[in-house]
């Protein structure tokens, strides 16, 4: 099980700094960026129904490290894919390498506006675990919008740039990209919840006083075949639902619009299935709306029941889970300390996430472990992460005091 915290930054930054030494010559001029995961809680799969959403910046990072140029040639470098391009701006438009495909697509929304005057050299390093999905690619593409803007000094809003990140994900990925993600690593508070309302945007930290828990996620390791062909299934399953209430409810917009009381008065309004996509959203909203008001309490284990019930809910009525997550959910409830469990929505490995007590963390992942090799013959990987605040620049010369004690 991982936690690096403070070394883990420090890590990353290190190897970026030798990799654009190495590239680049000296670092005079230029800025770090870290960037967190994300991690959706609640109110998953409602985010094309206006949703309300509750989730977390945890803290793994993406790291930015980049200099302006001063001429117009852009170079980009990432450490994790170990892959680099290079090119002059006005030749952006001709570039489709698909390991930096979002990159290029920012940067050519960017270049159409006319904000792209200068060339820059970037290097990339992130430790974020694939399994976190949606998480982890909000991280990379928000981290690199927002370090663009500052060492280039462009002209342009947090919320539109944040806008423009939306639309190349929406261009590579479909409905299933999730603005909150964007939101909640750019915005998010130290050692709080972040919690958005896609209907008005408006959004908010809650206070999460419990320093006393992990967010640990287990990964089975398995690898969910088309995810984002399973997930815009669900989506246009919703948009039929929404259609066919239509004829019940004069004027509603989408799913946020319907009363869970309306809704199981007429269950017969819709096929099964439809109407089992459309009960999870509905209930869904009302469960992150409880949550939120649990939170405000301080009541930690009914905030804790909530995730629960989301994943059974999002495993029977969404039918997204697995047998190994269900059995992940299913085993931890059971055991001392764990106070919520749930599978990761979007991610491209079968994945849960689980809020337990750390003074029993170690027990949790033996008991766990046991009892799911005795289940499947093999091990999950683990993972542990505590609350991040959003993203943030790094000083250098802070930097290099931390290294030198």
């Amino acid at each position: 099980m991982e936690n690096n915290g403070m070394n883990g930054e420090r890590n990353l930054i290190i190897s970026a700094k030798k990799k654009f030494e190495e590239l680049y010559g000296d670092l005079k001029g230029t800025y770090i960026f870290l960037t967190p995961a994300s991690l959706i809680l609640l109110g998953d799969h409602t985010h094309y129904n206006d949703g309300i959403l509750l989730s977390a910046a945890i803290n793994k990072y993406s790291l930015i490290l980049a200099r302006k140029r001063n001429d117009y040639r852009i170079n980009l470098t990432d450490l994790v894919k170990e892959k680099s391009v290079s090119f002059l701006i006005n030749e952006i438009n001709n570039q489709d390498d698909y390991h930096f495909r979002h990159s290029m697509c920012l940067l050519k929304l960017l270049n159409n506006d006319g904000l792209l005057t200068s060339g820059f050299d970037l290097v990339f390093n992130s430790d974020i675990p694939e399994c976190l999905g949606l998480g982890t690619l909000a991280s990379n593409e928000v981290g690199f919008a927002t370090s663009i803007k500052k060492i280039l000094n462009l002209n342009i809003a947090n919320n539109e740039l944040l806008g423009h990140v939306r639309k190349c994900e929406l261009e590579n990925l479909g409905k299933i990209s999730n603005i909150a993600h964007h939101y909640t690593v750019k915005y998010a508070a130290e050692n709080k919840l972040f919690s958005i309302d896609l209907r008005n945007m408006g959004y908010k930290s809650i206070s999460y006083k419990y320093d006393n828990l992990y967010l640990i996620i287990a990964n089975t390791k398995e690898k969910i075949p088309f995810i984002a062909d399973t997930c815009n299934e669900r989506i246009s399953e919703c948009d039929v639902g929404v259609k066919g209430l239509r004829l019940y409810i004069w004027g509603i917009k989408n799913l946020r619009d319907v009363e869970q009381s309306f809704l199981l008065r007429h269950y017969h309004m819709l096929p099964k299935r439809i109407f089992n996509r459309v009960l999870y959203n509905v209930n869904e909203r009302l469960r992150a709306e409880e949550a939120i008001k649990y939170l405000k309490k301080n009541m930690i284990e009914e905030f804790g029941h909530c995730i629960t019930q989301s994943h059974w809910s999002i495993s029977h009525d969404y039918e997204l889970s697995c047998d190994k997550c269900d059995f992940l959910v299913q085993k931890s409830s059971e055991l001392s300390g764990v106070l919520g469990s749930k599978m990761i929505s979007c991610s491209p490995w079968r994945s849960t996430f689980h809020l337990v007590e750390k003074a029993k963390s170690k027990s949790y992942i033996k008991q766990i472990t046991k009892a799911y090799k005795n289940k499947f013959g093999e091990e999950p990987e683990f993972f542990n992460f505590t609350l991040s605040n959003g993203m943030k620049e790094v000083s250098f010369k802070k930097f290099e005091m931390q290294v030198a004690n």
